[in-house]
């Protein structure tokens, strides 16, 4: 007997788990309007950074009443791969994302393919055949 299931596989810590069809973690989930609210203000706070016509850094964040690191954060995320952004937006992110965590990655990579690895987005789809002995 052969058995077709459509699976994907994803790291979970040290480990690679197989997740089958119907048990998608991005299924379920709702858009998080704290995560939404998040990147708008990272946009927003990426502009006010290009045109600040010339003034300090620190004198922005103290303009928008946060600390730099924080302002540094949040402009980061405005750098996110457009998929990623376009999950976020439809509630497509993965289970747990939240919006302190999205902020927990200060040193987010820069390389599209590498933030998806990094966010849990990278989930690969393949089909495999389980071989089932009589």
């Amino acid at each position: 007997m052969i058995l077709s299931v459509a699976t994907r596989l994803r790291r979970a810590g040290m480990e690679i788990r197989m997740l089958i069809d119907g048990t998608d973690p991005f299924a379920a989930v709702k858009p998080d309007a704290r995560l939404i609210k998040l990147l708008v203000r990272a946009h927003r706070l990426n502009t006010t950074l290009v045109h600040g016509d010339g003034v300090a850094f620190a004198a922005l964040a103290v303009r928008e009443g946060v600390s730099r690191s924080y302002f540094t954060r949040v402009v980061r995320l405005s750098y996110l791969a457009p998929d990623i952004t376009q999950a976020i937006l439809e509630g497509r992110q993965p289970r747990g994302m939240t919006a302190e965590k999205l902020l927990q990655h200060s040193r987010l990579p820069l390389g599209w393919h590498d933030q998806r690895t990094v966010l849990g987005f990278a989930v690969a789809s393949r089909t495999r055949k389980i071989h089932q002995h009589p």
